[in-house]
């Protein structure tokens, strides 16, 4: 059901509104809304919160840097598997940031940052300069010696292979200058030659120009003065050797702070916080002296809120608000343990209007029969229930993943049952087991076999489909009744279920189902029931021709109604598709398990394992999706629009740090 809500105004001296925030951010039970006055603040007050955030963000990225080039891998247990964030309150969190050690530790943090953003800089020149001077190192010249001699000048250039002729054919012109070739690299398509160029100071200029015409590239090379680049590049192998050790020192050194890492995930996560706080404070209106926060809570919460509120702050004052005419208040669903898990389902589609019912407790059975004889395979629902069982029981789930797992845990319990009367057992045909008690009191159980009797199922989804279909105008009359929209109650819901039941009965008669006495009421009611349909349908027209014009178009609705029960047919296909595939499986595993002595055996066993788990998990995952497509599309638009607003009490969105109240 849909939680009846109940808007609060609390008036907090403003010494006490920082204490106040953090207590509702930690109760997470106050659907915090904007109170327009001339004393709302627009802007989240200034502060360094931001600052420290982005310091302590960028000491996490430095220590996943340290973990990264050291190898070391995060492990987490089996238990942690779906939730391995450390647990903290807020009161803990709070307690990291006021214990003092946060800046000291910030500060050796980016030092010890910029010692390796030097290192890595310097290397990284080194290895330009490295790459720069390799096709250089058979040239035995000094840098001093690059910059020529009083009439001569030096130019080193590099051509591309495809256009060496050329370049070589215009230096032939100059009689000036002499060249030689100090190195190729590449191949014939995308090579490069170095050339060595001696000229006569004169020429220079004529040079430089034949050069660029030619397509070959003047190179300036960084040299020093004494230096030839051979002795050169041994000097910077010697020099990157140094950094690089200096570096891994450096790192070494960093691996201290790994053990603060939990430390920093915590303070980022309360600075977090903290930003929040902040941000909310936009939301309230702000006098001199005191501060106005105004939420909306359920209704069976407010005792709880307002005893514990008082509590901890005895200046407060709390007094109910009343709602506005444009505002609507947002949706918290509130089911027993029962049908909780299928809040899941609803979420999905979005939650109800607040005006609205909670479809949650309406889909259960219907999720449940649909995927039941979509999956169709009571070992595997087993399968299902053990895995899910064992989830429950020993990971570590939060709230909406331990409601999902639940969920599937009832899921398993439907296929078990739909397994049982269906007689799917992990592809087995039981009929061809060897008689024994175990397989005489399946088959006892059986009922009907998918495979060999297609069209029954075929029939039996439909039926079911047509029972949720009018079950859902069922629900749509009480929802119009309850909100005294008695018209729409009588003629756009119970009107229709009537005529649909009517045709039923008639073609039951054509079918020889029903017995022949019927045919004349069933026939005359059904008449009755269309001309009822035809006098109310248009109603909302005041012209007569458009009333009726409407009426009779609305009888075009039995045809979606016809077509929203075929849907229900593709339950058939997923049942078969669970049914054959595992089928096909145990038929190949048996002929490998024939074919080659023990191996095969082997081969056999894995090829089962393999085979019956690719088809669980891909006909599960169909099984829910269609069950739920069958609750979207067909059964929640009868009664539901749906489009409210969740109801999301002010609490923590942490980023590295999990609220240990998720977990309850």
């Amino acid at each position: 059901m849909i939680s009846k809500m109940t808007k609060l105004h609390l008036g907090i001296p403003s010494t006490e509104r920082a204490a106040l925030l953090r207590w509702l951010q930690d109760e997470q039970i106050l659907h915090l809304i904007r109170l327009s006055t001339k004393k709302t603040v627009t802007q989240a007050p200034q502060s360094d919160t931001v600052l420290k955030l982005a310091q302590v963000q960028f000491a996490l990225e430095f220590i996943n840097r340290v973990k990264d080039e050291s190898n070391i891998k995060k492990r987490r247990s089996l238990r942690n598997l779906f939730a391995g964030k450390p647990l903290a309150s807020l009161s803990q969190l709070e307690a990291v940031l006021e214990s003092g050690k946060l800046p000291e530790l910030l500060t050796a943090i980016r030092a010890d940052s910029d010692k390796l953003a030097a290192l890595s800089a310097r290397r990284q020149k080194l290895q330009s300069e490295k790459t720069e001077l390799l096709p250089w190192q058979a040239l035995k010249i000094t840098g001093q010696a690059l910059k020529g001699l009083a009439h001569t000048e030096v130019l080193l250039a590099s051509v591309a292979l495809p256009d060496e002729m050329r370049v070589k054919r215009a230096l032939d012109r100059i009689p000036a200058a002499s060249w030689q070739e100090i190195s190729r690299t590449g191949d014939k398509r995308r090579g490069t030659i170095y050339l060595e160029v001696v000229s006569h100071r004169d020429s220079a200029e004529k040079l430089r120009t034949a050069l660029s015409k030619s397509n070959a590239e003047i190179v300036m090379l960084q040299l020093p003065l004494q230096k030839q680049p051979t002795s050169r590049l041994q000097n910077i192998a010697e020099e990157l050797l140094e950094v690089e050790s200096r570096y891994q020192q450096i790192l070494k050194a960093a691996r201290k702070f790994l053990k603060r890492e939990r430390d920093l995930k915590m303070a980022h996560d309360g600075l977090l916080h903290r930003q929040e706080q902040e941000e909310v404070q936009t939301k309230m209106a702000q006098f001199d002296y005191a501060s106005v926060i105004a939420g909306w809570i359920p209704e069976e919460k407010r005792g709880y809120f307002t005893e514990q509120l008082a509590a901890e702050f005895p200046t407060v004052a709390v007094s109910l608000a009343p709602t506005g005419k444009q505002e609507i208040p947002p949706v918290a669903l509130k089911n027993n343990r029962l049908f909780r898990p299928f809040e899941a389902v609803t979420n999905i589609y979005g939650q109800p209007k607040y005006s609205e019912l909670d479809p949650s407790p309406i889909l259960s059975i219907f999720f449940l029969i649909a995927f039941g004889l979509a999956l169709t395979d009571a070992g595997y629902g087993i399968v299902l229930m053990i895995a899910t069982s064992v989830g429950l029981k020993y990971f570590r789930l939060k709230r909406p993943l331990k409601n999902m797992m639940q969920l599937f845990f009832y899921a398993g319990v439907a296929t078990l049952i739909m397994g049982i009367l269906t007689g799917g057992w992990f592809g087995l045909a039981l009929e061809d087991l060897n008689p024994s008690a175990p397989r005489d009191a399946l088959l006892a159980l059986k009922i009907v076999d998918p495979i060999s009797s297609p069209i029954t199922i075929l029939l039996v989804s439909l039926l079911f489909g047509v029972v949720q279909l009018l079950f859902a105008w069922g629900v749509a009359t009480y929802d119009a009744w309850r909100k005294q929209k008695y018209l729409v109650a009588l003629f756009d819901n119970v009107a229709w279920i009537t005529m649909v039941l009517f045709v039923l009965t008639w073609a039951g008669v054509r079918q020889g189902l029903l017995s022949e006495g019927l045919r004349l009421p069933a026939l005359v009611l059904l008449s009755l029931n269309a001309l009822l349909l035809v006098a109310t349908q248009g109603r909302q027209h005041t012209n007569i021709l458009l009333r009726i014009g409407a009426g009779v178009l609305s009888l075009y609705g039995l045809m979606g109604f016809l077509s929203d029960t075929l849907s229900y047919s593709r339950l058939l296909a997923l049942g078969l598709a669970t049914s054959i595939i595992g089928l096909v499986v145990n038929l190949i595993a048996g002929m490998v398990a024939g074919a080659v002595p023990v191996v095969g055996v082997v081969l056999a066993v894995v090829i089962l394992v393999a085979g019956h788990t690719f088809n669980l998990t891909i006909n599960a995952l169909g099984a829910f999706i269609h069950a739920g497509r069958l609750q979207f599309v067909e059964f929640f638009p009868k009664f539901l629009e749906g489009g409210g607003t969740p109801y999301r009490p002010f609490g923590r969105v942490g980023k590295y740090v999990d609220n240990p109240k998720e977990f309850v």
